[in-house]
């Protein structure tokens, strides 16, 4: 493999994506970097995107397992560097062995680890702290420090001088405290890219701060040390199966609403073959001319329930062609948008597709949230009854009605309660549950099957 580091925190909120997105703009202006983020996050993704002008990708080793993981990386660090934010504290993960963590991901990547520490109000006790992450697991190789937040020049050499002293880490700069830096948050995380304005002013001045006080070289020289990552037999083998038509056109939702999708697996459906048509529900009036098949993500469909409810045009539009028998995958928002309506938690109700009898309510806590695994108790348009698969919820929504069709069952892993989703109708199924189509090229196949079917049936109409 080539270059690559991993950028971590402390804890969360400690600024390891303040610094990630900092340094991906940054380099960015002299080097190809790919970005990746650890975890199931799509908004940091976007984020990536926006300051570096490449395609992020997750790296999950629950969604994804430890080799399905290793060979997303190997396919994907194409450029002058690979640089992966890391999730939560470096440790934190799934369970108590830290399962899923920034450190096993590193571990499974053999990537050098930048920690960046909330240095606000601290002296030498950053010291303890490096030295504490450094010797808590010695197969994590923690590279370097950035520090953030921190009250000056003069601050900034007491901290590294007693960082390095004392642990023998060098300290590659540091971010100074301006709340000017601070990135909005929302009940599902930071408020995404596409709602966000002012953001290049914001992003320039952070890229200011990484020019005048971060040690790139010293980065780059980090990355260079990378491990070696044997990825062959692992690499997914796409072009087993192949649409070879480009008649196959999947519109995908895509827009300040529904913009919720892992890029590795809308690439899984282009490498098989099919043409990824986007479009919006909240501004366009019709579906796109030509497809067969339809692919809606998550989102936050609430928070623009009014608009999208008045554009009866395009709510017809998709009920119409889901009757007629499209093949249609439907996440979260993406669901909550083919429902009935949507129930703001005033009890303001805005009319939705209603392909489901079902009300999508919005409730002040979450209802399901983190990993998930499924069962498949019926056949659908991604997959036979009895595969099993794993994937993530997080949502603050709860449906409302009855529904007969449903064909998941899912479960938190290890918990014992059980729950009803996979909601089914006709060739559409909606579902609460996101998933990697990269760890489930054969759900993909499934649905370019069914999307095949579909194009025949309309040729002979």
């Amino acid at each position: 493999m080539g270059k690559g580091v991993m950028i971590a925190g402390t804890h969360s909120g400690s600024g390891k994506t303040t610094v990630g997105l900092g340094l991906l703009g940054a380099l960015s202006k002299k080097y190809t970097v790919t970005p990746f983020k650890v975890g199931p996050d799509y908004i940091d993704t976007a984020y990536h995107k926006f300051v570096c002008g490449r395609v992020s990708y997750n790296l999950d080793v629950f969604m994804l397992g430890e080799e399905r993981l290793k060979a997303l990386y190997g396919l994907k660090s194409d450029g002058d560097i690979a640089l992966v934010e890391g999730v939560m504290g470096l440790f934190d993960g799934l369970d108590t062995q830290g399962f899923g963590s920034s450190a096993h991901v590193a571990k499974i990547l053999n990537l050098p680890v930048i920690l960046v520490i909330d240095a606000s109000g601290m002296a030498r006790s950053a010291s303890a702290m490096v030295g504490g992450f450094r010797d808590f697991d010695r197969e994590v190789n923690i590279a370097g420090v950035i520090l953030n937040k921190v009250g000056g020049q003069k601050h900034y050499e007491l901290l590294k001088q007693s960082i390095e002293r004392d642990t023998g880490v060098p300290v590659f700069g540091f971010i100074p405290g301006d709340p000017e830096l601070c990135l909005p948050e929302r009940h599902l995380g930071l408020v995404p890219v596409y709602e966000m304005e002012g953001l290049k002013k914001k992003f320039h001045r952070l890229y200011s701060y990484i020019e005048r006080y971060i040690d790139l070289d010293g980065i780059l020289r980090t990355a260079e040390k990378a491990g070696s990552l044997d990825i062959k037999g692992q690499v997914p083998a796409f072009a087993d199966f192949c649409v070879n038509n480009e008649a196959v056109k999947i519109a995908v939702a895509m827009d300040e609403v529904f913009n919720f999708y892992y890029q590795s697996g809308l690439e899984v459906f282009r490498d098989m073959g099919a043409k990824l048509v986007p479009f919006s529900p909240l501004h366009d009036i019709a579906l796109p001319d030509g497809i067969s098949g339809l692919y809606l993500g998550g989102g936050f469909p609430e928070m623009f329930a009014g608009q999208l409810s008045r554009n009866l045009p395009m709510l017809e539009s998709i009920k119409n062609s889901i009757e007629s028998g499209l093949p249609t995958y439907a996440e979260c928002g993406g669901f909550m948008y083919l429902s009935r309506c949507i129930r703001d938690q005033e009890g303001k109700s805005y009319p939705m597709a209603g392909v489901y009898d079902i009300e999508a309510v919005m409730t002040r806590r979450l209802q399901h949230f983190g990993y998930v695994e499924a069962e498949v108790t019926s056949e659908n348009v991604l997959a036979e009854k009895g595969f099993k698969l794993r994937g993530h919820e997080f949502h603050h929504s709860e449906m409302v009605g009855f529904f007969e069709n449903t064909c998941y069952l899912v479960s938190k892993p290890g918990k014992p309660e059980k729950w009803r989703c996979g909601y089914r109708f006709k060739n559409c199924l909606a579902t609460y549950v996101h998933i990697d189509f990269f760890a489930y090229p054969n759900l993909a196949e499934n649905f370019l099957r069914k999307c095949l079917e579909f194009l025949k049936r309309s040729e002979f109409k």
